[in-house]
C-alpha cells in the first residue's frame, strides 16, 4: 500500500503541480576532477649543524663554535600543461655565514620554469649555470669554492653564495634526457660594484651528459660536461673575460655496494689585464688556470647504513700575477638513518702572499675542522608528474642516489 500511495502521490504532483517535471529530478553526479588538476607540491630541506674549530681566527670562513650555514628550505610546485608540458616554480632560502656576509639569509631559488619533452625554459634566481658540471663531495657547497668553480668577478668575496647562484634566463634542449645543450644569460650578483639586480653581465653555453638515473654505478662516465662563459666589460671590469670549464665523474669500478669514483674539473679564465691584486674581486677577475679533483669511496650495503670517505684537492695558478693557491678537504659521512647523517671534515688552504692579503688577510694558510649532524629530506604531495632531477640533490650530493 505504501508503494502504491507513493507512486500515486508522485503522479499527482507531476500532473497537477505548478513545477515542471525536471524540477524534481535528482541532481547529476559531479564529474570528478582529473588527478593532475591539482599542482604537485614539493618540499625539500637540509639542516646541517657542526661544531667547528679553525686557525687562525679572524680570517673569512674560519671560526670557532657552532656553524649552521648552508642549511636550506625549498618549496616548489609543478602543474601539467597542455601537450604534455610541465610548468613549475621554486622558492627557497638558505643560511649563510653571517659573520662573513653580514646577513644570515640568502634567497638562492626564486624561478619559473617551463619543461616539455625536449625543451626547458627557466627565468629567475637559481643555480649559476657553471656551478654543477661537477659536484665535489665536500661538506658544504662553498668549501674550497675559489678552487672548485668558475668565480663571480663582481663579488667582493664576503658571501661565497654569490659564486654559486645568479639571476638566470636559460634555454635547454635535450635528447632522451641524456645529453643537454644550454644557452643562457645571467646577472651575476654584484657586491663589489654599485650593486643592483638589473643588467646582463654574463652570457654562455654549456653541454652536459647525464647517465640514466639510478644507474650511475654501472657506467664508466656517469656524467661529464663543458662550457664557455663570456663576461663583457662592466663597471670596474674594464676588459671582457672568457671562462672555459670542463669536467666529469669517472667510476673506477662498477659496484653498487663498494664504489670508487674520481671527479675532476678544470677552469680556465682569460681576457683580464690585471697584474696585481688590490682586493678580493681582482683575484676573481685575473687570468687563471685551476684544477680540482676528488677521490671518493662509497660503501652502501643492501639493507644497512652506508658511509663515504672523500679526499678533495684543488690548485690554481694565476697567469699574469705570480700567485698560486691550493687546498684540500678530507670528508666523511656516516648514515645513521634515512636522511640523517653523522659528518666530519678537515679542510685547509694555502695562498701565496699577495693572494692571501686580499682573500684571507693575515694568514697564508688556514685550517678548519668540523663535526656534526646533517638532516635532509624531500617530500612530494599529489605526485603525478614524471620523475625529474632532484631539487635537493642539485645542491647537496652527500650520498648519491
Amino acid at each position: 500500500m505504501n508503494r502504491l500511495f507513493n507512486a500515486f502521490g508522485l503522479s499527482l504532483l507531476i500532473g497537477i503541480g505548478s513545477s515542471p517535471v525536471w524540477a524534481i529530478q535528482a541532481q547529476p553526479v559531479p564529474i570528478p576532477e582529473e588527478p593532475s588538476a591539482a599542482p604537485q607540491v614539493e618540499v625539500d630541506g637540509v639542516s646541517i649543524g657542526t661544531l667547528a674549530g679553525g686557525r687562525p681566527l679572524g680570517v673569512p670562513g674560519v671560526e670557532n663554535g657552532l656553524n649552521f650555514s648552508d642549511s636550506a628550505l625549498f618549496l616548489g610546485a609543478a602543474q601539467r600543461l597542455y601537450r604534455g608540458a610541465v610548468g613549475s616554480f621554486g622558492l627557497g632560502g638558505l643560511l649563510t655565514d653571517e659573520a662573513a656576509s653580514g646577513s644570515p639569509f640568502f634567497l638562492y631559488q626564486a624561478f619559473a620554469d617551463y619543461q616539455s619533452q625536449n625543451l626547458e625554459v627557466l627565468l629567475g634566481r637559481t643555480d649559476n649555470r657553471t656551478a654543477h658540471v661537477v659536484d665535489f663531495p665536500t661538506l658544504r657547497g662553498d668549501d674550497l669554492i675559489t678552487l672548485t668553480n668558475p668565480l663571480d668577478p663582481f663579488s667582493n668575496g664576503r658571501n661565497p653564495e654569490e659564486h654559486r647562484y645568479a639571476n638566470v634566463g636559460s634555454l635547454t634542449l635535450n635528447q632522451g634526457l641524456a645529453t643537454f645543450e644550454d644557452v643562457h644569460v645571467q646577472h651575476l650578483l654584484d657586491s663589489a660594484g654599485p650593486g643592483g639586480d638589473a643588467g646582463i653581465n654574463s652570457v654562455g653555453a654549456r653541454f652536459e651528459y647525464l647517465g640514466p638515473p639510478g644507474m650511475e654505478a654501472f657506467g664508466r662516465f656517469p656524467s661529464w660536461g663543458f662550457g664557455y662563459e663570456y663576461l663583457p666589460p662592466y663597471d670596474t671590469l674594464t676588459t671582457g673575460l672568457h671562462q672555459l670549464y670542463a669536467g666529469g665523474v669517472m667510476n673506477l669500478n662498477e659496484s653498487v655496494t663498494d664504489r670508487w669514483d674520481l671527479r675532476a674539473q678544470e677552469v680556465l679564465s682569460l681576457g683580464s689585464s690585471l697584474t696585481s691584486f688590490n682586493d678580493a674581486a681582482d683575484s676573481f677577475r685575473a687570468n687563471s688556470n685551476g684544477l680540482a679533483m676528488s677521490l671518493r669511496y662509497l660503501h652502501s650495503p643492501f639493507g644497512g647504513p652506508g658511509y663515504q670517505v672523500a679526499l678533495t684537492t684543488g690548485a690554481k695558478n694565476y697567469l699574469l700575477v705570480p700567485e698560486t693557491s691550493w687546498g684540500w678537504a678530507l670528508t666523511g659521512v656516516k648514515q645513521l638513518g634515512q636522511g640523517f647523517d653523522l659528518v666530519a671534515q678537515y679542510q685547509g688552504q694555502w695562498r701565496s702572499a699577495s693572494l692571501a692579503r686580499v682573500q684571507s688577510p693575515g694568514a697564508d694558510t688556514v685550517h678548519m675542522v668540523e663535526a656534526g649532524l646533517l638532516f635532509n629530506f624531500g617530500a612530494a604531495f599529489n605526485q603525478h608528474l614524471p620523475p625529474r632531477r632532484s631539487l635537493l640533490n642539485q645542491r647537496h650530493q652527500y650520498l648519491p642516489r
